[in-house]
């Protein structure tokens, strides 16, 4: 799902808004590849098959796409603003040649290292120097030199850019991509910006040189420019997103959306015009569900800014049909004579996916590439866990079960198998502590999250559980879960969360499985009550962070609610009616209550699996209405739930 969805914000990003490019910033020397390679000169360095060494070369695509390999046939073309043309580098099918499983047997095995240089550039009377390109680049593993596929480097990119300003006889290397997992790729409009001012400015031979030295898939070149100043650059560096990646659609609607965004001045130009930046709310059909726009009285170059947005709160944020997906997205952009940027339009759009689900909490994606921490991470190798907050939210009308809670793990040269670890649930106190005027400040404390230990002693937990990795989760990755999560005071029974109430969340990795890895992920930040890491040299469970962006954990929570046919507490007689009975397309939940109420429609399956759950706040007199054509014919349970009491009906679906 996850990455399906990125594809779907891949193609968003280039449709929020048109990226304006000026004629007043001109490049020095500008190569946008539209009829051949325009001067650059491939070669071909290195192939796993000697004699195939030549065969190693970058060459012209006049489409811009990804080239002829097996295991890329139609990926989308670089979308770079010269269009047409452009430079790539085929690993995939230069290893392949087109056909797949067939590895090794294309006109330059991988992994293999290829070169293309541009002609000499004259940059005398320059006193700075930068390097802009569009790039769109996918990776498997780097060449580490070793013969054995099983030592790859799947950590240092494949792409690199080198300068020399002696002719070619001296190159100085600047790596690109480091950022880009194992099998993971770039948009397909990515700019990449590099001053180079340092070797380029004031010298009268300078060339630029391209390298691929890995093993699998591409990498394009497009509208490789030099300039002599930056100009313009506003760029959104960061926003808050929603508390979870995934959230149930009875908690979504008390899941206050907090839009706040990080916008920053890159350039050397100060902006003296209005800044415009704009945040919006998308669903999965790509239609405007919430917006709002502020100006902003310019900014300084070097400065960065946070705006606070109106909040939007999803008061009706449904997981069946297209609406399940979201976006929060965001613009940046000047008003008035300030010439427009071209250095690097790129970052001026931002945006992430939510989802709403049924049952299901997630706080952040988990289908992108692994990266995490062990009980190392800090020191000697350790008794280490990373933990979530998951919130219920009071308008929820019935108490819950966990039905499994999710981890992602990997481990390094070693099996998982026989390891196993511990999963924990602590009742905790009201849990954020907000301080400062923004989310992005980073500034909260979770209330009583201390150690395990001490939350044990303290009587906080109410639910355990194990893993035990077997041999079939040592490539995987996970998900993984753990299916049996019982009360911690009485063995046999699930652990029951209520609405109101906030729970910690937590994976524990002690002996063996201290070398195992939790995947964390700063990709998809959440600032809103993040992550906690608990490390026994350091102690307490605390935040942690790069670049003042949190690390947040692949933990998910499953939870489950069974319905009931009885009514302890029934429901005034008229206060709802549920109709017609037998139903061929739509069931109609009337309500009318004395006084506004939360209230909690279940639609279940005759098992009294729970099939749907809609949450109301406040209902008072209200006719809703749910789509039955989706389910078989057969039998089903409608409950409403309130505080005040429930009403239950069966009801004959029939197509």
């Amino acid at each position: 799902m996850y990455q399906s969805y990125l594809q779907t914000l891949a193609t968003v990003l280039l449709t929020l808004g048109t990226i304006v490019t000026m004629s007043a910033q001109m490049p020095i020397y500008s190569y946008p590849f539209d009829e051949g390679l325009e001067g650059w000169t491939p070669e071909g360095i290195s192939s796993s098959v000697a004699d195939s060494s030549a065969n190693a070369l970058w060459v012209w695509t006049p489409t811009g796409d990804a080239g002829t390999g097996a295991y890329n046939p139609g990926t989308t073309p670089i979308a770079s603003a010269s269009g047409g043309g452009a430079l790539l580098f085929d690993s995939d099918g230069l290893d392949n040649g087109g056909v797949e499983e067939a590895f090794g047997t294309g006109p330059a095995p991988s992994p293999q290292r290829g070169e293309i240089t541009s002609p000499p550039m004259d940059f005398t009377g320059e006193s700075s120097v930068l390097l802009s390109f569009y790039q769109f680049y996918r990776y498997f593993a780097k060449d580490d030199g070793d013969p054995d596929p099983g030592t790859r480097d799947a950590t240092t990119p494949a792409s690199s850019f080198e300068i020399s300003n002696d002719g070619g006889m001296t190159w100085t290397s600047f790596e690109v991509n480091d950022d880009i997992g194992s099998n993971e790729r770039t948009g397909a409009l990515d700019i990449v910006v590099q001053d180079i001012s340092d070797l380029a400015a004031g010298q009268a031979d300078v060339r630029v040189k391209f390298v691929w030295d890995g093993e699998y898939y591409y990498w394009l070149i497009d509208d490789v420019q030099l300039f002599a100043d930056r100009g313009l650059d506003l760029a959104i560096t960061t926003f808050n997103n929603v508390t979870y990646f995934e959230t149930p659609d009875f908690g979504i609607v008390d899941d206050t959306l907090d839009l706040e965004v990080e916008f920053a001045n890159h350039g050397d130009t100060d902006v003296t015009d209005t800044v415009m930046i704009w945040a919006r709310v998308l669903d999965g059909n790509q239609t405007l569900v919430f917006s709002d726009t502020a100006y902003i009285d310019g900014i300084a170059a070097g400065d960065t800014l946070i705006h606070d947005f109106e909040n939007w709160i999803p008061s009706q944020a449904q997981q069946n049909g297209p609406d399940n997906n979201y976006i929060t997205a965001y613009n940046i952009e000047v008003k008035g004579d300030t010439v427009g940027e071209i250095v690097k339009p790129d970052d001026n759009v931002d945006s992430r996916a939510f989802l709403v689900s049924d049952f299901t909490y997630n706080k952040i994606p988990t289908g992108g590439s692994l990266g995490g921490f062990n009980g190392s991470a800090v020191g000697d190798l350790n008794t280490f866990a990373w933990g979530n907050v998951f919130k219920i939210p009071s308008t929820f009308t019935d108490d819950l079960q966990i039905s499994r809670i999710s981890f992602n793990a990997f481990i390094n040269d070693a099996d998982l198998a026989g390891k196993s670890v511990i999963a924990y649930v602590f009742e905790i106190a009201d849990s954020t502590i907000q301080q400062g005027d923004t989310l992005l400040n980073l500034n909260f404390a979770l209330n009583g999250i201390t150690s395990i230990d001490q939350m044990i002693q303290d009587d906080m937990i109410i639910g355990i559980g194990t893993y035990l990795f077997n041999s079939d989760d040592d490539a995987s990755g996970g998900p993984f879960f753990v299916e049996d999560v019982l009360d911690f005071t009485e063995n046999e029974d699930p652990v029951v969360l209520e609405p109101g109430k906030e729970y910690f969340v937590a994976i524990q990795y002690t002996g063996p499985a201290n070398e195992v890895f939790q995947v964390v992920d700063q990709e998809y930040p959440v600032f809103k009550i993040s992550s906690l890491a608990y490390f026994e040299e350091l102690g307490n469970f605390r935040l942690f962070t790069n670049n003042g962006i949190p690390w947040n954990a692949a933990i998910g929570l499953e939870l489950e609610i069974v319905s009931t046919a009885v009514d302890e507490n029934p429901l005034p007689e008229n206060s709802v009616q549920i109709f017609p009975n037998p139903v061929r397309d739509f069931v109609t939940v009337d309500i009318d209550f004395e006084t506004p109420s939360d209230a909690t429609i279940f639609l279940a399956d005759a098992q009294g699996k729970i099939l749907m759950a809609d949450t109301k706040q406040r209902i008072h007199s209200q006719r809703l209405s749910y789509n039955m054509t989706k389910y078989p014919s057969g039998n089903y349970i409608i409950r409403v739930a309130t505080r005040e009491g429930t009403k239950t009906e069966h009801i004959l679906v029939t197509h």
